[in-house]
This record gives C-alpha cells, sequence and structure tokens, in this order.
C-alpha cells in the first residue's frame, strides 16, 4: 500500500451563530489517498486528475461566504471537510483522508475527516 496526499488553500468567510460573526480565514485542506502503487507511477490515484477535481472544489470554496454553498449552510471546520470528502469520494475510491485546518502554523486548529462510519 501507498499513501498519496495532494494539498491546497482558500480563503473564505463564514459565520457560525450564536458564536460567531462573519469573519474569514486561511484554510489549508489536505486530501490522503491510498492503495496499491500503480506498476508505472507508484501512485495510488492519477495526481492529474486528483488536480482537476481539487480545482473544482478550490474554486467553489475560495472567496466566498461559506453558508451560502449547498450543504455547508454551518460551516465548521468539520463539515467543511465532510463537505469536501463528498465532492471528491464519488471520483476517487482510494480516498482515505480529507484534512482542514485554520490559523497560523504552530497554531493551526483542524480536522480530519474519514467518511462516514458503517452502520
Amino acid at each position: 500500500m501507498v499513501e498519496t496526499f495532494k494539498e491546497f488553500t482558500f480563503e473564505a468567510a463564514h459565520q457560525l451563530p450564536p458564536f460567531s460573526g462573519l469573519h474569514g480565514h486561511s484554510f489549508r485542506v489536505s486530501i490522503h489517498l491510498v492503495g496499491a502503487p500503480d506498476p508505472v507511477f507508484g501512485w495510488p490515484a492519477n495526481l492529474y486528475e486528483v488536480e482537476k477535481r481539487i480545482e473544482i472544489v478550490r474554486k467553489t470554496l475560495d472567496h466566498t461566504y461559506l453558508n451560502d454553498i449547498e450543504g455547508l449552510a454551518v460551516p465548521s471546520i468539520e463539515n467543511i471537510a465532510r463537505w469536501i470528502w463528498e465532492q471528491m469520494e464519488n471520483h476517487f475510491p482510494q480516498l482515505d483522508r480529507v484534512a482542514v485546518a485554520r490559523g497560523a502554523d504552530g497554531q493551526a486548529e483542524g480536522t480530519v475527516y474519514r467518511g462516514r462510519l458503517a452502520n
């Protein structure tokens, strides 16, 4: 098995009433894919295809008011990670987890989403 990841960033505003007013963050996201290595390239998924999907997701989130995006009415960092997972999961069965962080290096906070738990 091999694990590959791809990172991206986006800037966005949100609010989580009653806990916060309108404010913004710089978010860092990493998409992790796990699987058997391709016999030629060694990756578990074609990173060029992963990048194409990430760009769609990034453009949807970047410089937006997250509360207005369908599925992100309550855009906590945990719900953002889940939403990103949902945008990726049908395209990449090798998807293992999505990590989202905000804040300065050394003072960041974040979450890791690993998909829905089996019932």
